[in-house]
């Protein structure tokens, strides 16, 4: 199952996904995912359509901090995954 988002603001993607990439990461690697940047979107790619599910809703929320200000870190991406 593959899902597409839209992305208005790519810095916040930056921010999001961490230094190398390792807020991505966590994410991929607990809900078995692949999330895939392409030019104004991203793409979650999974066997588990609910896991997809959940990684986009994880990314939206982690979007919404990135965009009031807030710096992401592990424990941001670990406390919207549970």
């Amino acid at each position: 199952m593959d899902r597409i988002m839209t992305i208005d603001r790519m810095e916040h993607v930056i921010d999001v996904f961490g230094s190398f990439d390792q807020n991505l990461r966590i994410i991929e690697s607990e809900l078995h995912v692949t999330v895939t940047d392409r030019e104004d979107s991203l793409k979650i790619s999974g066997e588990d359509e609910e896991a997809v599910m959940h990684a986009e809703k994880a990314i939206e929320g982690l979007l919404s901090l990135a965009a009031r200000g807030e710096r992401i870190e592990e424990q941001n991406v670990r406390y919207i995954l549970k």
